[in-house]
């Protein structure tokens, strides 16, 4: 039965859990007559996640979200009660709040979020009731409390930590996939047979960045470590980078079968064991410089807490942050501000009261599917969501709410309700879309005193909700999607930065630490859009190698090396010419002295990478 269903016995309890916290948040806002007592249950469905950590931060973090929202909120209807002023401010407060989730890392962007949204409540209704503006604000602030407190004590004790343990060893395992990879490019096997495996590392690799912040969460010793991640994903790129320049710059050489066995070697070493963080001393010491920062990264999540600090390869790395793409938070924003300033225009216009709900559920609806990967993809679920919400918020509303007349007895008659919620929110099935049902179950509900029975009333309540997530799934489903748009821009700022690198000096620690964090972030978002097969020229790695690469002719060029200086020189066209660029690189190879390797990887690596060099 449980598995018909979608449940196991702890995902049975945990919906249960659920259920419970949403009935004590709303029941504890009804007694004490909190307007729209609804609203405290509504952080329940949200608030609640799989790791204690994760639970505490967003609780956190709604709390935090609510309070600046409602402030904002406040300041707006303070400024100016002028709508034609008020909207287009609101707008951009939306705007800018959709913009920040997509920048700010892990749990943090949902305090935006929730400033956003916040800001919304506050001032729409007021277009229409400007005398309830203060109330709103108010009920808004006391239910999030509520609710958020509910859940927390509620489901708190019985969520449990976040799994680092087993993502760190994650983590370590990559690190000796890594090391496994690098023998093979050391060997010199043909491209197509190291992109079988390596594609999957750099992808297991970005999927550790982008897990890190939510697994570290709540936990010091999470975010002691945190920045490791990145310290490891970096070496691990640099020391591919640097086992394929080898292995393309002496095919079947000995002293590159030597170090590829030593590499094996090391990558069946447990981690922990005698000899693990050892390097062999008979590494090159192109190879030897990346290993040994793969290593020490490796090592930070083996150690103890108060031994990671926030140290990672080099300088401090406290400003770590994942790639964020500025022109995509800014479309974000852009449309979810927009679209909330149109909406609102449009509902002050047309006099229609239930057009303010509307308003608000184009901003909710716009914000949320704005910020989730795949626009495209999440607004089926979602309007299959709000769509169940309203339906059986219909239901309640016309056979259920008309019974309801003293405050014991409305809690009861939503009481079933939640309970199914709550299970649908816990099942396998319909987590994704039980979500924004519950949500909007409870917003479409009303469930509130007195009860509101006119069916005109309640069919035009139910028709403003429908009609926001059908014009937000409308435009999530038609607009072209952004991937490759993202892709373009992601390939255009590899080219540029490492022009950039070219043209300004770059060999201190503190730049080379900077340059491998932009290119590895780069380089992971472009592996990521250009789809599971290898793209000939489109190599991150090579982009890696081609930025290490420079690096190496900066270093040349300080100590007087001439020949590195005309390299340098020549990278100033590799965006307009990549393989002429290369050519001429190549050319200075018989005169060069030092430098050569340098010379011979930047060649090899700018053909390698040539179309992200050149988009």
């Amino acid at each position: 039965m449980l598995a018909t269903l979608g449940l196991d016995r702890a995902a049975l309890l945990h919906g249960l859990r659920l259920a419970l916290a949403a009935a004590l948040a709303f029941a504890i806002a009804s007694l004490l007559q909190v307007g729209n007592a609804y609203w405290a249950a509504m952080p329940v469905w949200v608030v609640s996640q799989s790791a204690r950590g994760l639970l505490l931060e967003r609780a956190v973090f709604r709390i935090l979200g609510t309070l600046v929202g409602a402030a904002a909120g406040f300041g707006l209807l303070r400024l100016t009660g002028d709508p034609v002023l008020m909207l287009p401010l609101l707008g951009i407060w939306v705007g800018v709040c959709a913009a920040l989730v997509g920048m700010l890392r892990g749990v943090h962007g949902y305090g935006a979020l929730m400033a956003g949204m916040t800001a919304a409540v506050v001032v729409l209704p007021s277009l229409l009731w400007p005398e309830h503006a203060n109330a709103l604000a108010v009920a808004r602030v006391e239910c999030t409390l509520i609710g958020v407190l509910t859940v927390t004590l509620v489901t708190g004790f019985w969520t449990p930590d976040a799994p680092r343990r087993a993502f760190y060893a994650r983590l370590s395992a990559l690190a000796r996939d890594t090391l496994s990879v690098a023998a093979d490019r050391l060997r010199g096997l043909s491209s197509p047979e190291v992109a079988v495996r390596e594609r999957p590392l750099i992808h297991a690799l970005a999927g550790a960045q982008a897990e890190a912040g939510l697994v570290s969460a709540g936990s010091i010793e999470g975010y002691r470590r945190l920045h490791h991640v990145d310290a490891l994903a970096i070496a691990a790129l640099g020391t591919l980078a640097a086992a394929g320049s080898l292995g393309a710059e002496r095919p079947g050489h000995a002293e590159n079968t030597a170090m590829a066995e030593a590499l094996e070697r090391l990558a069946r070493t447990p981690i922990g064991a005698p000899g693990a963080e050892s390097l062999p001393g008979s590494l090159h010491p192109r190879l030897a410089e990346p290993l040994h920062r793969l290593l020490r990264a490796e090592a930070a999540f083996v150690g103890e807490p108060a031994a990671a600090d926030a140290r990672s390869f080099g300088p401090k790395a406290a400003l770590l942050a994942p790639h964020a793409d500025p022109v995509l938070a800014a479309e974000t924003g852009l449309v979810a501000g927009g679209a909330t300033a149109a909406a609102g225009a449009l509902a002050l216009l047309s006099g229609w009261p239930p057009a303010e709900l509307t308003a608000l559920g184009v901003c909710i609806f716009s914000m949320i599917l704005g910020t989730l990967p795949s626009a495209r993809a999440a607004a089926p679920t979602m309007l299959a969501g709000v769509t169940a919400g309203v339906a059986v918020a219909l239901l309640y509303r016309f056979l259920v709410q008309p019974h309801v007349a003293t405050v014991p007895v409305l809690i009861l008659s939503v009481l079933p309700f939640l309970l199914v919620g709550g299970l649908a929110r816990t099942s396998r099935r319909t987590a994704a879309p039980a979500l924004d049902a519950n949500m909007c179950f409870l917003l479409a509900s009303q469930a509130v005193l007195p009860a509101v029975t006119d069916p005109a009333v309640i069919l035009a309540d139910s028709a403003a909700l429908l009609l926001a997530i059908a014009l937000v799934a409308a435009a999530g489903l038609l607009l072209p999607s952004r991937a490759p748009r993202r892709a373009r821009r992601a390939a255009r700022a590899v080219g540029e930065t490492l022009a950039a690198m070219a043209a300004r000096p770059g060999a201190s620690p503190e730049a080379r630490s900077r340059s491998g964090r932009v290119m590895l972030r780069l380089g992971l978002l472009i592996e990521r859009a250009i789809g599971p097969d290898p793209v000939p020229g489109a190599s991150p790695v090579a982009a890696y190698g081609l930025g290490e690469a420079i690096l190496r002719l900066h270093a040349a060029e300080a100590e007087g090396d001439a020949t590195a200086r005309g390299a340098l020189a020549a990278l100033a066209g590799m965006r307009a010419d990549p393989e002429g660029t290369a050519a001429r690189l190549e050319a200075l190879i018989p005169a060069a002295g030092p430098a050569e390797p340098a010379l011979r990887d930047a060649a090899a690596a700018l053909r390698a990478s040539r179309l992200l060099v050149a988009a």
